[in-house]
């Protein structure tokens, strides 16, 4: 076979396996069917659709005033006077972000950016052309520099109200100040209304946070009822009509709501901006139900409900967002159990989560701290046991099952407190830099128990000073549980007979504060090197439990980590030779001895002897 057969052969493999097995083929929207830039002038009037209103299609229209170039790298930006739809007060709508315009039978492109406090709905509407050449490229272009709008002259001046515009600041981000008058026109992308139904206010005071810097506005929604449900489930994807973009479904429901721009074949584009600007992702596409817009001077938004899935997500990048219809997501199912008490049954809400890797970790937290938040505020006195089980696709399943309990439980803060230790564990998995790690699933139960047990150190007691080297060091740890009286608890530990002459010092702690210490005299799992290491570091932890009672007494080093490998059991001369070499990049694996005792209570605070 010819050179250039087998490149075009692998070029098509790749193709076809990235793409998907089931991928329809794709079909190009004809160039006739939309306007270049280069053709777009002031002066054009047009027409466009979006959804006011349940499932109905409103027009409006739409006059073109100017044609800003370059307003970010590789990027246009049309702008358009809008009427009609009564925008005239509520002014450029967040949620009709990706409306289609129209002018002459030809997509101009779609509604994207706002004028906040505008005194006339002027838009700014991201070309069509460029929609598709961003998608098919499937590039993550950079926007521009957030902290630093970019000014852009008009041709010729436009009047709006009372006065006249040259100048024209257009800016990616949506956290930048409210911009005085002197500046001018100031345009802003449309911020995208999240619809979250199923949430507790302390769980979307969390997602407002959270979400602050992704120009989503998270809100309190519900479902629609079943008369509408029955009505409109059969209502199809359309452009004007509402596009819904969930992040979690199930019991819980976070959908955001913009608008479709075109459909061409099976192949969708919406919003007229970046969602998250993910690149390559793979979403929810859902068809909505608009409720009502909410009129406000800054800028008014849609509140609607999703209804159905009819395809995925599948691009996310600076221009819009696009998929396919017909297609299934791939979504993580997240499954959370809460007990509150013993003599009834558990709670259980099934929700699945999108896989995207930035998010996913804070998503997953959402949901498990949701499901407990329902309840109300945790009690002053309380403990908690959490069992969380990740399945993973080729390895063991990990299992989180701890007891917790402290007066960082108490309060709305409680529930995030449960969880604490769930984020940091998936940012491991998902966003390390060695392979990618499948999550098939994760299952989570909560029960509370009543009263707080917990007990703080207080001091340590030892039988001696000195210590021969084969000897057991026996100490008396004083334990004060909440509201109880002091507890002597009694440790051994195991001296070496080889242990060398010296001072030596002893922590008494939980086995959480343990697991970290061990983590940090290793290098190869403080800083993993490869995916094996990273296992292990997480095995460390979740090994950890607090009600475990520890006595560590640090040792000499008893080996290096080089080139990602550990070489433990050393001699002491060649750990000094190798770890004070600097050509070898050589690091010291620091030993230590260990003691565990358990107990009834959770370990708070720490001692050293």
């Amino acid at each position: 076979m010819p050179v250039s057969a087998r490149i075009l052969t692998v070029f098509f493999l790749v193709t076809f396996l990235l793409s998907g097995r089931d991928a329809p083929a794709f079909a190009d929207p004809k160039p006739e069917s939309y306007w270049s830039v280069d053709e777009v002038r002031a002066g054009m009037k047009g027409q466009g659709k979006t959804c006011i209103k349940g499932t109905k299609l409103e027009p409006f229209d739409a006059d073109v005033i100017g044609v800003l170039r370059n307003t970010s790298p590789g990027r246009d930006m049309i702008l358009c006077r809008l009427s009609g739809a009564n925008l005239e007060k509520t002014g450029v709508i967040a949620g009709m972000s990706g409306s289609p315009i129209y002018i002459n039978g030809k997509l101009l492109g779609a509604v994207a950016f706002a004028w906040p406090f505008g005194k006339e709905p002027i838009a700014g509407v991201t070309p069509f052309s460029q929609m598709h050449e961003f998608v098919e490229s499937y590039e993550k272009r950079d926007l521009a520099d957030k902290s630093q709008p970019r000014r852009i002259g008009l041709a010729a001046p436009v009047r709006v109200g009372d006065r006249h515009y040259d100048v024209v600041t257009v800016s990616q981000s949506y956290d930048d100040p409210a911009p005085a008058t002197a500046d001018g026109l100031w345009m802003v992308p449309l911020r995208t209304p999240v619809g979250v139904s199923g949430f507790t206010p302390n769980s979307l005071a969390g997602l407002r946070e959270q979400f602050r810097n992704f120009g989503l506005v998270p809100m309190q929604a519900g479902g629609v009822n079943a008369n509408v449900a029955d009505a409109e489930r059969n209502v199809a994807l359309q452009p004007g009509g509402a596009l819904m973009v969930a992040m979690v479904t199930g019991d819980f429901d976070m959908s955001s709501i913009g608008t479709v721009t075109h459909i061409e074949g099976k192949r969708i584009y919406g919003f007229g901006h970046p969602f998250f600007g993910l690149g390559a992702c793979d979403m929810p596409a859902m068809t909505g139900y608009v409720h009502l817009i909410n009129p406000r001077l800054t800028m008014s938004f849609k509140m609607g409900s999703p209804l159905r899935t009819v395809g995925v997500i599948n691009a996310d990048v600076s221009t819009c967002v696009a998929g396919w219809l017909d297609r299934k997501p791939d979504m993580l199912p997240v499954s959370i159990g809460f007990r509150t008490d013993a003599d009834r049954p558990a709670k259980t809400f099934n929700v699945e989560v999108m896989r995207q890797r930035l998010m996913l970790p804070g998503l997953v937290q959402s949901v498990l701290t949701n499901a407990v938040d329902m309840e109300g505020d945790l009690p002053d006195e309380v403990t908690a046991r959490v069992k969380l089980r990740i399945e993973l696709e080729d390895r063991p399943p990990l299992v989180l099952d701890d007891i917790i309990s402290g007066p960082q439980l108490a309060g709305p803060r409680g529930p995030v407190a449960l969880y604490a230790p769930i984020v940091p564990l998936l940012q491991l998995l998902v966003n390390n830099n060695f392979a990618a790690v499948r999550i098939k699933r994760i299952d989570s139960q909560a029960e509370l128990l009543p009263g707080r047990r917990s007990a703080d150190i207080e001091g340590v007691e030892t039988e001696s000073d000195t210590y021969s080297p084969g000897e057991t060091l026996k100490a008396t740890v004083l334990l004060r549980p909440y509201k109880g009286i002091r507890q002597r608890i009694p440790v051994e530990l195991k001296l070496p007979v080889d242990l060398p002459e010296g001072n030596y010092t002893a922590t008494v702690a939980d086995d959480i504060a343990n697991a970290r210490q061990e983590l940090r005299d290793n290098p190869n799992l403080n800083f993993p090197q490869d995916l094996e290491h990273l296992f292990k570091a997480i095995g460390v932890q979740l090994a950890a439990k607090r009600t475990n009672l520890t006595v560590r007494v640090p040792t000499q080093a008893v080996g290096v980590a080089l080139g990602g490998k550990s070489l433990p059991n050393l001699p002491l001369s060649m750990v000094h030779i190798l770890g004070n070499g600097r050509r070898t990049g050589a690091q010291t694996i620091n030993g230590a001895l260990v003691a565990r005792q358990e107990t009834q209570w959770v370990i708070l605070g720490s001692e050293t002897i």
